[in-house]
């Protein structure tokens, strides 16, 4: 595309899109049956729990967990107390300290493992790896994306309910650390920015190291790009949320 104004608008524009789905999605959106419960309004609780879970009021699973709602409401009632800022209190528990701690040091790990710059510079990183030509940097970032696109997908559906949070993240670490070590070595032995020429092809290890590039992503996107969001939204109870 010729410079112009749209070179900015479009991409800015197609964020729209699923930002719009989401606003138009959420008049559909149950009422959570927790703050229903909290407010006295049980019949309707039950019924958007239900509706949720996908089985009658009368199912076994519902009324333990709507058993298990009502115990975790009259705990709070009674060690917490009402008002606005009574669950406030409860931050001086050690527990909940150290849950904060945990939520906190997740979102450090997850922004420490350079996705942001990543995520902006990916044409300079390539670059890095030896890419030539700012089409051919367009078109290894545009597949970056599509990695990310398909594995959150995967992980939605399935992942992040079959394999559990906590062996997801001990995973992606894991994949994750050996893919940028590998990178890492092949940059600083090879210095591929510097020493490729101009009209010289890809070295088979600059293709390995973006094969690399390419399965560091496998490894993150279901991990720790979005599994601590899940985490620290199961962890605390209902007043310290």
């Amino acid at each position: 595309m010729e410079p112009s104004h749209k070179q900015w608008i479009i991409p800015f524009a197609v964020q729209l899109i699923p930002a719009g789905i989401l606003l138009v999605g959420a008049l559909w959106i149950k009422e959570s049956p927790r703050w229903l419960f909290t407010k006295g309004r049980r019949d309707d609780a039950i019924r958007n729990l239900c509706w949720i879970r996908n089985l009658p009021a009368d199912d076994l699973y519902i009324v333990e967990e709507v058993a298990a709602i009502d115990q975790q409401i009259e705990h709070d009632r009674i060690n917490v107390g009402p008002g606005f800022w009574s669950p406030f209190a409860a931050l001086k528990e050690r527990k909940v300290l150290w849950r904060f701690f945990l939520g906190g040091m997740l979102f450090c790990g997850q922004n420490g493992s350079g996705i942001n710059a990543i995520n902006y510079y990916s044409i300079t990183v390539f670059k890095s790896l030896g890419i030539k030509g700012t089409n051919t940097g367009f078109l290894t970032t545009g597949i970056f994306g599509v990695v990310k696109t398909v594995v959150t997908i995967i992980w939605l559906l399935w992942l992040i309910d079959h394999l559990g949070r906590r062996k997801l993240l001990m995973i992606g670490a894991t994949g994750g650390s050996f893919c940028m070590w590998f990178i890492g070595a092949y940059i600083k032995l090879s210095n591929p920015e510097a020493n490729q020429k101009e009209d010289s092809k890809l070295s088979s290890g600059g293709i390995a190291a973006i094969f690399f590039f390419y399965l560091w992503t496998v490894f993150y996107t279901p991990s720790w790009n979005g599994t601590p969001w899940v985490i620290n939204s199961e962890m605390f109870s209902q007043n310290t949320r």
